[in-house]
C-alpha cells in the first residue's frame, strides 16, 4: 500500500512539474522571457509559488529547461533530416526550410528563444544550444564536400555562417515590437530566399 501511494505521489510530482514547465512556455509564447514570472507561471499552472519552488530553485532554471527542451525538439528535427536518404543538397535545403519555417510559425516563442534579451545564465544555454545546431550542419557540410556537392575552404567557419544566416536572419520578421502579421504566401518565399542563399554559397559551382 505505501508503495502504491508513493509511486502515485511520484506521479502526481512529475505531472506538477511539466505543468509548471509547460506554462511558463505557454507564457513565452505569448509575451517573452519578461512574463514568465513565477507568479505567473504559478497561476497559469493552478499551483502556489511555493510549489514551484519545490521544484525549481529559481525562474532561471525554469527558463534553461524550457529553453533546452525547446531547442532538444528543434535539433533532433535537424538530425533526422541529416541522416535521411537525401542528397546533401537536399538536405541542407530541408534544414534550412524547416528551421526558418518552424520559427516563423512561432514568432513570439522563437523571438524569445534566439534573441529577447536575456541574463548571463540563460546566454550561455543559448550559446549551447546554437553550438548543437552548427554540430548538424557540420555533419551535412561535411558529407556534402567528401561526395561533391559541396565547396568551401573550411568546414567550422562555413557551418557558423550558413547557422547565422538561417537564425539572425529572422531578427526582423520575428520582431514583436514590429507587430507586422506575414500571409504564408510571404512566409514561403522568405524561407525559399534563405534556404537557396545557404545552398549557393557551398553549393560547388560547374566551371564554364
Amino acid at each position: 500500500m505505501s508503495y502504491k501511494r508513493s509511486s502515485l505521489m511520484q506521479e502526481r510530482m512529475a505531472q506538477n512539474r511539466q505543468s509548471i514547465l509547460k506554462s511558463a512556455r505557454e507564457l513565452i509564447a505569448e509575451g517573452g522571457f519578461k512574463d514568465a514570472q513565477v507568479q505567473a507561471i504559478a497561476e497559469k499552472s493552478g499551483v502556489s509559488s511555493g510549489l514551484v519552488y519545490r521544484y525549481f530553485e529559481n525562474k532561471n532554471q525554469i527558463l534553461i529547461e524550457v529553453l533546452s527542451h525547446a531547442i532538444e525538439v528543434e535539433v533532433d528535427i535537424l538530425n533526422s533530416i541529416a541522416q535521411s536518404e537525401l542528397s546533401s543538397i537536399e538536405k541542407l535545403n530541408k534544414a534550412v526550410t524547416t528551421f526558418v519555417k518552424r520559427a516563423l510559425n512561432s514568432p513570439q516563442l522563437s523571438y524569445s528563444l534566439m534573441f529577447e534579451p536575456i541574463d548571463p545564465t540563460l546566454e550561455h544555454e543559448r550559446f549551447k544550444s546554437k553550438q548543437l545546431i552548427k554540430q548538424t550542419m557540420k555533419e551535412i557540410l561535411a558529407e556534402g564536400k567528401i561526395n561533391g556537392e559541396f565547396d568551401f575552404e573550411d568546414l567550422n567557419t562555413a557551418a557558423l555562417c550558413v547557422v547565422g544566416a538561417m537564425t539572425f536572419v529572422v531578427i526582423e520578421p520575428l520582431n514583436p515590437s514590429r507587430n507586422v502579421m506575414f500571409d504564408d504566401g510571404y512566409k514561403g518565399h522568405f524561407v525559399k530566399q534563405i534556404a537557396d542563399f545557404c545552398v549557393n554559397a557551398v553549393q560547388l559551382k560547374e566551371e564554364k
